[in-house]
């Protein structure tokens, strides 16, 4: 597909997401859907799920046409007869099998169901490259808003350790606690340099990926919304909307055509044919049809039989993925609804650990308070604040695996749930 068709795709996209209630709203720190579509179909897991749709594809077409060609049979001789002398003589034949009737319709389902298996395989490899775009999406956003922490924490200490320094050259601070300041400072230098290593790591990720998607500047990651749609009742979408169940029914409906065909296939197709001969110089010539029967052998029996255990295992497995994609559903909405409770926990919490910080400060400048116990309350605060953008990167990774995997995002299938 080329760009102009994607961008026009994803401007449909849009415009049908927003007039319909999608019972969850698109955060603005990702990219555009035009931008973001563009990257999928660049991905290499798409390129190999489209070469797999036009073996598909091409595969339905020889199904169709059947395993048969007609057959054309020439031959030349001369024939000498004692007493008449030599004569040339040849014979042309024609030939060709015939499908018993049903078996070029079974022929034909199983090549639906394959070329559909194969469209619903790009839709997924599309649908599993979203999810790793978003995945390093949301560790990127959540390592640039650790390093905001980080170097807050910094500034605070490089404060502290100027004043200290003063202080200490004025005779009213001790070296202990000048050397207790200098620690905490270069523990947050320590903390800065991995948050920024984990930052880089993830961007290169992405600009290796998907080029050019990403900005300059990491956009800010906001805080998560509560979808609007009730955390329980995106499992039956979810399900309804899966394409690891379409491609496995179509798989198992595959499976079972192919078995009845191997079954009827125990009766051999009769091979029709037409003759034309020439004998004795052409003074004898005819016309005849021939039918030949391959009498069937055990060997088709065994391939019915494998073919009845291929559909057997196909339609467990269908059974199997029907199972899997609602536990994953469920535990999509496990992982959301614990992400939106975590992080308001955890906002909570930060909130209480900056009044007691604030407290502690007042305290200290007021002398009733030692240094240690404000390098306690703030290490507590800025381990609060860290732990508050983990949970936030958390909460929205779950909301957009929950809208990943409904197909709200990337994806336009709105089927009902089932």
């Amino acid at each position: 597909m080329n760009a102009p068709l994607l961008l026009a795709a994803a401007l449909a996209l849009s415009s049908s997401a927003s007039a319909a209630d999608t019972g969850w709203s698109r955060p603005n720190f990702l990219p555009s859907d035009a931008h973001i579509l563009l990257a999928l179909e660049a991905a290499p897991e798409l390129g190999e799920a489209q070469a797999v749709l036009r073996g598909a594809e091409a595969e339905q077409r020889g199904l169709a046409a059947g395993p048969y060609e007609t057959l054309l049979g020439v031959s030349s001789d001369r024939r000498r007869i004692r007493g008449e002398g030599q004569y040339t003589e040849w014979s042309l034949q024609a030939s060709r099998a015939i499908r018993v009737p049903g078996k070029r319709a079974l022929d034909l389902n199983a090549g639906a169901a394959g070329a559909l298996a194969a469209r619903d395989g790009v839709d997924d490899a599309r649908h599993q490259a979203s999810l790793r775009l978003a995945g390093l999406w949301i560790e990127w956003l959540e390592a640039e808003a650790r390093i905001l922490v980080d170097r807050d924490e910094i500034a605070v200490e490089e404060r502290e350790v100027a004043a200290l320094l003063r202080r200490v050259e004025l005779k009213d601070a001790s070296l202990l606690e000048l050397d207790l300041a200098q620690a905490a400072l270069a523990r947050a230098e320590a903390a800065l340099a991995e948050t920024l290593g984990r930052a880089e790591a993830a961007r290169s990720a992405l600009d290796m990926l998907y080029p050019g998607l990403a900005p300059a500047r990491a956009p800010v990651l906001v805080e998560p919304v509560a979808p609007t749609r009730p955390l329980d009742a995106w499992i039956p979408v979810i399900v309804a909307r899966s394409h690891e169940i379409t491609i496995a029914k179509a798989l198992a409906d595959r499976a079972a055509a192919l078995a009845r065909r191997a079954k009827l296939d125990q009766r051999p197709d009769p091979t029709l044919g037409l003759r034309v001969f020439n004998e004795r110089g052409g003074s004898e010539t005819g016309a005849g049809l021939t039918l030949s029967i391959p009498f069937g052998s055990g060997g088709r029996s065994a391939t019915a039989e494998r073919q009845a255990a291929s559909a057997s295992a196909a339609e467990a497995r269908y059974r199997m993925v029907v199972r899997d994609v609602e536990a994953e559903g469920r535990n999509d909405v496990a992982k959301a609804r614990a992400g939106l409770l975590g992080w308001a926990r955890v906002n909570e919490a930060t909130a209480a650990a900056a009044q007691a910080a604030d407290r502690v400060q007042r305290a200290y400048a007021l002398g009733e308070r030692d240094l240690t116990d404000l390098l306690s309350a703030r290490r507590q605060l800025f381990d609060a604040r860290r732990a508050e953008v983990a949970a936030r990167a958390a909460a929205q990774a779950a909301l957009l695996r929950l809208a990943l995997d409904a197909h709200e995002l990337w994806l336009s299938e709105e089927k009902e749930p089932r």
